[in-house]
Formats: C-alpha cells, sequence, structure tokens
C-alpha cells in the first residue's frame, strides 16, 4: 500500500466521527484514508465509489453484508470497527490501520519470501481466512495486495467488502477480484463461496514463494483460459507447503480442503480436524454440470492460434438472461467507446466484462428490459387454469403423499430475478400459491404443488417488495426509499388503498397483524421506529409507540397473549418487544440475543404463548411472551446468523424452522428443542425468509434465499 497523501482539494475533512488525516490510496471499490478517531487512535476508511450513493438497495445490502465483517475473530486481520453511510449517501467502512506494506510491494521490490518468513505469511494469513469463514464470510478478492505486512505479522484486509459489492441486480459496479487470483467458479458464474478463498489463498502463497502468478499475468483471456483449463505453475514452492497448494487449486471446490484443514497441515496436525476451529459453513452446492461451451477471444495468445477458445460454463438457470440484440447492442456501445478493449460475455449471462486498456476490469449487466410503467402492474388472474402456466408438471399431488421429511416438493420456484426477502402462502382461484417477493423490486406467484407460474408479475424497479396475505387474498407491500409504502392485492391486480407515508426513513419490515378486528400493518424503519396502520385507507391505526427501538427494526411479526392480538418488533439493538397496537405499549421484551435481532415469530405450546427468535449470534431462543424470560437453552446447529424464522405443527407438535446466512434450514420440536431431521440444504446461500402451511394432510415448508429461488418442502405428515 502506497504510503499517506495530503488531502486533496474539495475531498472531506471529517466523516462520521472520525477526522481524515490523509489519502492512502484509491481502487476499483473506493478511497482509502488514514483517519483518527475522537480519542486520536489511528484508522483506516475506505469509502466506497459515488455510484452507490443512489442505489438505496446496494446501500441496504452494502450495510447487511459489512456488518457481518465486524464479527470476525481479529486474528490475522485488520479488524472492521464500524460500517456506515456518509452524509451524501455513500457507504464506508472504518478498520484497524496497519503500519506496513503490501505482500505484493514487498515481494516486487525485496523478493520471493523464503523459509520461516514464508511460512510466518501462510499460517498467519490461513488463520486470518478460518476466523472470516467461521463468521460466514467469503472474501472473493484474496490476492496478494490485500495482504498487509505489518510490524506484528500479516494482516488481510478488504474481507466483507467483495461480496457486499456484487449483486446481480444493479445496473454496473466493479468486477470483483484480480484475474490471476480468481478461481475457476468465479471466471465460470458458478457459485462462489469459501472454497474459491482458498483456490486464491494458494495462489497468492504461489506469488509469495516464487514471485510470479501461477498462472501468468499477461492478457486477460489468456489467463482466465490457464485457470480454468491448465495446471499452475508452481516451480520453486519449496515442499511440503507444494503439495498443500496442489490440492488447494483443485478445479473442483469440493475437493479442496477448507481453511481451517489449510491450517492444520501448516501446522503439522495432518488431515484431522480434531482440536481444530470450529466447521465451516458449507460452500452452495455445485449446479450440475451442463456441456461444455466456448467463447473466442481475438489476439489472446493461446494454444490454437490468435482467435482461441476459453472454456465457461453457463449461469445457473436462476441467473436473469438478457435478451441477444441487448448484448449485442452493449457489445457495440462498449467498443466504441474502449477502442482497443476487449470485451466478453460472461457465460451469456447479463454480465459484460470489459478490459479497459489502462489495465482495470469492470462488469456492467445489460439493460433490464422496460418495464410498461413506473407504477406497479399485475394482470387480474380468477381463473385457476389461466393462473397457471405452461411449464410442465413437477411431482404430482400423489407423490406428495407419500414424501418423507425434506423431499423437494416440484422444483425450485425461479425468474423472480433478486434475492428472495419473503415468501408466503394464500389462495388464488381455489389453488394453493406460493408469493415470493425480492429485493429487485420483483413479486411472483407460483403453484404450491407444481411450481408452475402463477398470475403476472408485479415488477417496479424502485422499491422491495414484501408478499403476505391480507383477507385470504395474496397481497404485496411494494417499500420506497424514504419509507413510502404502497399495498397490493396480488389478486386484482390494484391497489389495497392508499400509500402509506407516516414513516420518515427507510422500513425494512413489516407484518399484517389484527387490530379491532380488521387486518392491520406494522412497518418498522431504519431509524427504530414502529407505525401501525390500515392498508386499505393508509391512515393511522392504534396508538404509536415512541422509541420502540433505539436501532434499525429488521424483524415483525402478529401474535396474539390470552386472546389478545400483539404485535412482536425485532430489532438490531439486540431486543425484542411485544406491543399492544391498540395503545402502543410495550407488553414485554426479551433480551436474551448476544448481537442484532434478524427474525421473529410467536406460537403457543401448552398454553403458554412463545415468542421465537433468531439473529447474529448464530442461535434460535424461545421466550415467553408474558414475561420475556428465555425458555430452555438456545437451539444450536447453525454456523452463521439466523435470518429466518417460521413456527407450525407437525404430526400435533409445535415446531419451528429456522433459516440461517450457512445456507441450510434446520426444524425443531419447539417444546424439547430437538432437531428434527437432517438440515436442508437446497439453496447453498443466505435464507431469508420462511413459511410452513398444511396442504392434503401435510406439512410444507416455504423457504427464499438469497440465490434467487423459492422452494418448496414436504416435512411429512401433519397428523399421527
Amino acid at each position: 500500500m502506497p504510503g499517506p497523501r495530503p488531502l486533496r482539494p474539495g475531498e472531506p475533512k471529517r466523516l462520521g466521527g472520525y477526522r481524515l488525516l490523509a489519502r492512502v490510496g484509491e481502487g476499483g471499490q473506493g478511497i482509502v484514508y488514514l483517519a483518527e478517531d475522537v480519542e486520536g487512535t489511528r484508522v483506516a476508511i475506505k469509502v466506497l465509489h459515488a455510484h452507490f450513493s443512489g442505489d438505496t438497495q446496494a446501500r441496504e445490502r452494502f450495510l447487511r453484508e459489512a456488518d457481518a465483517a465486524t464479527r470476525v475473530a481479529p486474528f490475522c486481520t485488520a479488524r472492521v470497527l464500524d460500517v456506515a453511510v456518509d452524509e451524501h449517501g455513500r457507504p464506508y467502512v472504518v478498520s484497524e490501520y496497519v503500519e506496513g506494506v503490501s505482500l505484493e510491494e514487498l515481494v516486487r521490490s525485496q523478493g520471493p519470501r523464503m523459509h520461516g518468513t514464508l511460512d510466518r505469511v501462510a499460517v498467519g494469513t490461513a488463520t486470518a481466512l478460518t476466523a472470516i469463514h467461521k463468521a460466514g464470510i467469503a472474501h472473493r478478492d484474496f490476492k496478494p495486495s490485500n495482504v498487509l505486512i505489518g510490524p506484528d505479522g500479516p494482516r488481510v484486509i478488504d474481507f466483507g467488502i467483495a461480496r457486499a459489492l456484487v449483486d446481480p441486480t444493479t445496473t454496473q459496479g466493479e468486477l470483483i477480484g484480480t484475474p490471476a487470483y480468481m478461481s475457476p467458479e468465479q471466471i465460470s458464474g458458478r457459485p462462489v463461496g469459501t472454497a474459491s478463498d482458498i483456490f486464491s489463498w494458494a495462489l497468492t502463497m504461489a506469488f509469495a514463494a516464487t514471485g510470479k502468478a501461477p498462472f501468468g499475468e499477461d492478457t486477460f483471456p489468456a489467463v482466465m483460459y490457464r485457470i480454468v483449463n491448465a495446471e499452475p505453475c508452481l516451480d520453486g514452492v519449496p515442499e511440503p507447503l507444494r503439495s498443500l497448494l496442489e490440492r488447494c487449486l483443485d478445479k473442483s471446490p469440493e475437493r479442496r480442503p477448507t481453511s481451517a484443514e489449510v491450517l492444520d497441515m501448516l501446522l503439522g496436525h495432518g488431515e484431522s480436524r480434531d482440536g481444530a476451529s470450529p466447521p465451516e459453513p458449507p460452500d452452495p452446492p455445485d449446479p450440475p454440470t451442463p456441456p461444455e461451451a466456448s467463447v473466442a477471444f481475438p489476439g489472446a495468445d493461446l494454444p490454437g492460434g490468435s482467435a482461441s477458445q476459453i472454456a465457461y460454463w453457463p449461469k445457473s438457470p436462476t441467473a436473469p438472461q438478457s435478451s441477444a440484440s441487448a448484448r449485442r447492442s452493449l457489445w457495440r456501445s462498449r467498443l466504441g467507446l474502449t477502442g482497443m478493449s476487449i470485451v466478453l460475455v460472461a457465460a451469456l449471462g447479463t454480465a459484460v466484462w470489459l478490459v479497459r486498456s489502462d489495465g482495470r476490469t469492470t462488469v456492467e449487466a445489460a439493460p433490464p428490459a422496460p418495464t410498461p410503467s413506473a407504477t406497479a402492474r399485475i394482470l387480474a388472474t380468477t381463473d385457476p387454469e389461466t393462473a397457471i402456466g405452461a411449464t410442465p408438471a413437477s411431482p404430482p399431488v400423489a407423490t406428495l403423499r407419500s414424501a418423507p421429511f425434506g423431499t423437494p416438493v416440484g422444483p425450485a420456484r425461479t425468474g423472480i430475478g433478486a434475492e428472495v426477502n419473503t415468501v408466503a402462502v394464500s389462495e388464488l382461484g381455489g389453488r394453493a400459491v406460493v408469493l415470493g417477493g425480492s429485493t429487485g423490486g420483483r413479486a411472483r406467484m407460483w403453484d404450491l404443488l407444481t411450481g408452475r407460474p402463477a398470475g403476472t408479475p408485479l415488477t417496479d424497479a424502485a422499491a422491495d417488495i414484501d408478499v403476505t396475505e391480507v383477507d385470504g387474498a395474496p397481497a404485496a407491500f411494494l417499500r420506497y426509499p424514504g419509507g413510502r409504502i404502497r399495498p397490493w392485492n396480488l389478486a386484482t391486480g390494484k391497489a389495497l388503498g392508499p400509500d402509506y407515508t407516516g414513516h420518515a426513513a427507510d422500513v425494512y419490515a413489516l407484518a399484517v397483524i389484527e387490530l379491532n378486528g380488521r387486518p392491520a400493518v406494522v412497518s418498522g424503519d431504519v431509524r427504530g421506529q414502529l407505525r401501525f396502520w390500515d392498508p386499505r385507507t393508509g391512515k393511522d391505526v392504534g396508538k404509536r409507540p415512541e422509541n420502540a427501538h433505539s436501532a434499525a427494526v429488521f424483524g415483525l411479526a402478529a401474535g396474539t397473549v390470552d386472546g389478545k392480538p400483539v404485535a412482536l418488533s425485532a430489532a438490531a439493538d439486540d431486543v425484542v418487544r411485544v406491543w399492544d397496537p391498540a395503545t402502543g405499549r410495550s407488553l414485554s421484551e426479551f433480551r436474551g440475543h448476544t448481537g442484532d435481532v434478524f427474525a421473529v415469530a410467536a406460537t403457543e405450546s401448552q398454553g403458554t404463548p412463545i415468542g421465537v427468535s433468531g439473529g447474529a449470534d448464530d442461535l434460535v431462543r424461545r421466550w415467553d411472551l408474558r414475561n420475556g424470560e428465555q425458555i430452555g437453552e438456545p437451539l444450536r446447529g447453525h454456523t452463521a446468523d439466523v435470518g429466518a424464522i417460521a413456527v407450525g405443527r407437525l404430526r400435533g407438535q409445535a415446531i419451528v424452522a429456522s433459516g440461517g446466512f450457512d445456507g441450510t434450514i434446520r426444524v425443531w420440536n419447539l417444546d424439547t428443542g430437538e432437531p428434527i431431521g437432517s438440515p436442508l440444504r437446497g439453496h447453498g446461500d443466505r435464507v431469508y425468509s420462511l413459511a410452513i402451511t398444511e396442504i392434503d394432510g401435510r406439512t410444507l415448508l416455504v423457504s427464499g434465499g438469497r440465490d434467487r429461488t423459492v422452494r418448496v418442502w414436504s416435512l411429512g405428515p401433519a397428523s399421527s
């Protein structure tokens, strides 16, 4: 990292509670400053580039992702101290300031690392990766320039930032990853998890030992070809490190060791993981490998001539596909703007990768298909036959009746085009339907059993959309920047009522509750405020709580206590509260969590009203709604944040399902806390929402997550 330089004219002098002292550097993600806090402690602040300031969804995603980095154990990392947004809407990350140079600079100026020096770099960086992966984070941009050599040893930086910047719904952004240190799955568009970091770590260690990148550093297409198809050059890497790197550079992610296993082997513990760090969250499963395809790169110095081939795997079918004409149009515009740039379509998806003459690499998405209007629209569909699309039927009901626990019901529901933030079950035209809402301004419906599309997608790119049921009909709520909410009837294709404008800040969560015998909505915003309102009139109802929470409200749910409707709110202040919506009074609160609380639900068992919640401490907790006292021990099993909770019944017994940022879904006996069956692992990425329902004598679980899919699972017979 270059030494600090004076601030430029016009650059800020302060950022939040920090005084900026100097500019350290600038890269594809943003600008890094040297700063100090009120006590004079020096810190590094990375301010993300200005194109994030106008994208509310990108800011929310960034804060959610980067916040996880603050929980990484500070072993050989530059610890993340804070994440926030400045007055112009630009996100920034505050971390420890490490006096030193990057591994890349050190090797290029002083030569390869040898003997004990090389061992210390390998062990220190493997320790850092183990801590990062244990927090449920994949670095995704591990390379020599992100390893700082400080006076106390190597430190890994920028973890948690790369994933936060990647979102397929944004129209423009930086390609995360330096070509020479990318994994095959990053190049091919396959799911990227912690195994990708292991590949990049091995390339970085080979560079540290030899001063050369194992797949070269010439042209981008040539390097990509070698990473996907060729063996690495590890000449000069000493044993036993070389043998370990060969294992880490396996083309198949599932055959690479984990970071904990790498650390064990470096420390001489062999293959055993006894005494090692706790298991890492699993990597997303690889999709079935379709027939290999190829695309030509003019001028690439590869075997076979000047117009050679590079293999890739088409993107998962869950990824949105742009039209050929849109791709051609973007190709022409980019070629016209960049002159000698080399342009390629990555896996024939929406991303266009661009290698510029200055060496920087960017990725842009093809323009989305135009929507009919800026206002959300949906076609009214009441006839069940016209509501169901032409997709071939999946397993019939007869199969459902015999489906054991954890069996998928129909195919994964796709086409929503963004992270699925809410799921629900309702009825349309006399048939049960699954609803999915997204952070990409889209909501869809599918037949519950067959997975066939129902109705027409609701689209409004300006909003995040939550789905639920109001008066027995499928409904959606469109959340706009600034706090405005639009209630929408998905069955009729019309607004339920006027927009609600009672919030003064972005709304993160809402739920339908009961108040005075009628449906009402409780919504919570980033400032911790709650509102109760009528979706048909857009007016406040009940009494507004004052200062409900001291931080953002992440989860809301409806419940009852002694026959009286209540609302539950979960927030980033680590607290869950129970509210009487008629009076605005807090009836009880639960303070058992040791981090942000993301999800909450209410149920009853053996006459006791029970709250169930999950959050950043990786645990599911049960507690009494009347007094906030914890019931039993926490439910353990997730290896990352718990982001979704649902309650229901199975064979007459109360159950709870939990979805984690580790990509798993777990089902528990509510009373005993014992797990039911094995974890469900179909998503392979963060699970954001769950719902439990019953149909045809079976208990079904619906899930949605970051992989853009909605899935339905059989949990078995609803009663014994």
